[in-house]
């Protein structure tokens, strides 16, 4: 299993970003993905040293729909409670939405809540 660390871009230089992961301490990233979609500021992701996302918070708000879907199901398929579950994966999603806009906001410390 591979795991990204979502980060925040304090600078760019060249096909290197300068990232925080919430700790206050910059790290170079490997920019792995198109050069021209990245700013400062930007919530990524990084795995093993490369940026291999960009954060877009209207696509996560999208996606809250189809998580709640899928939760709605597999709660139903294994006898819980579909509303149960749709709560869960809502209030879940609010959280990491509202840390990612504070991240957005300059609030790079705020990552640390996604622990």
């Amino acid at each position: 299993m591979c795991w990204a660390v979502p980060s925040v871009v304090k600078k760019i230089e060249g096909g290197i970003a300068f990232v925080d992961p919430g700790d206050g301490v910059e790290r170079p990233a490997v920019i792995g993905i198109e050069e021209g979609q990245l700013q400062v500021g930007d919530l990524v992701m990084v795995h093993a040293g490369v940026i291999i996302a960009k954060v877009d918070l209207e696509t996560l708000k999208e996606s809250m729909e189809m998580w709640k879907q899928m939760a709605r199901e597999l709660a139903a398929s294994t006898g819980e409670d579909p509303e149960a579950a749709e709560k869960i994966i809502e209030e879940e999603m609010w959280r990491v939405l509202k840390i990612a806009e504070e991240v957005r906001q300059g609030r790079s410390q705020a990552l640390r809540e996604l622990a």
